[in-house]
């Protein structure tokens, strides 16, 4: 997977991500800050908006999550962020680093892309979530003039440590994960890269956003 150089994010995105997370520091809840994983052999690197519908843990709801690519750290990694809807109803913030490397190329022999993710991050309220997913994602893409198609299936798992005393809940929790995805691109340059997906199972959650190259 070739590397290209990546488009700063605008300037308040850090500083906003920040906010979120220290706004919601005071809330009893948490969010899965890793579902769904968005994360394709061929997925694009790049500046990304997406609204989630999480569902990973009772009284989850929406969420803004935003994926950025900074540029100068190693191809493959990428930062995540974002805050909403957490258990029980209140505000939560999340953040995490995501890492892709790849394993297969799709070529004579080898219908699909394979390739290897991993991440570590929390989501944070009056407890701690933190979440270190591993799995590995496939699939293959397809363009036909300006439009681009790259449909992929994760499969792994993520592994949640609960800080703070979370009553009923096990410290440790190991959980399958399943993710469906799929990014469109419609102009030959795929400056603007569409994207959803879907968790299920354990772990379920919706996506949809839009990745700047």
């Amino acid at each position: 997977m070739r590397s290209r150089r990546l488009p700063r994010a605008p300037r308040f995105v850090p500083a906003a991500l920040a906010l979120a997370v220290s706004v919601a520091a005071p809330a009893a809840a948490q969010l899965a800050w890793e579902t769904p994983r968005l994360i394709g052999p061929e997925s694009p690197e790049g500046f990304g908006v997406h609204w989630v519908r999480a569902g990973t843990l009772p009284g989850d709801g929406d969420a803004a999550v935003v994926t950025w690519a900074v540029p100068g750290l190693p191809g493959g990694v990428s930062l995540r962020g974002g805050a909403g809807e957490g258990v029980g109803g209140e505000i939560s913030g999340f953040g995490g680093v995501d890492v892709r490397a790849p394993l297969v190329s799709s070529g004579p022999g080898q219908p699909f892309d394979l390739a290897w993710t991993t991440g570590a991050g929390l989501g944070a309220g009056e407890n701690v979530l933190i979440t270190l997913p591993m799995g590995v994602s496939g699939g293959r893409s397809w363009s036909s003039g300006s439009v681009w198609l790259a449909p992929y299936v994760s499969v792994g798992v993520a592994l949640d440590v609960w800080l703070g005393d979370v009553e009923g809940q096990d410290e440790f929790v190991a959980s399958p994960s399943l993710d469906l995805g799929l990014d469109l691109a419609l102009d030959a340059g795929r400056r603007v890269v569409l994207r959803a997906a879907t968790s299920l199972g354990d772990r379920q959650a919706i996506a949809v956003g839009a990745m700047v190259r």
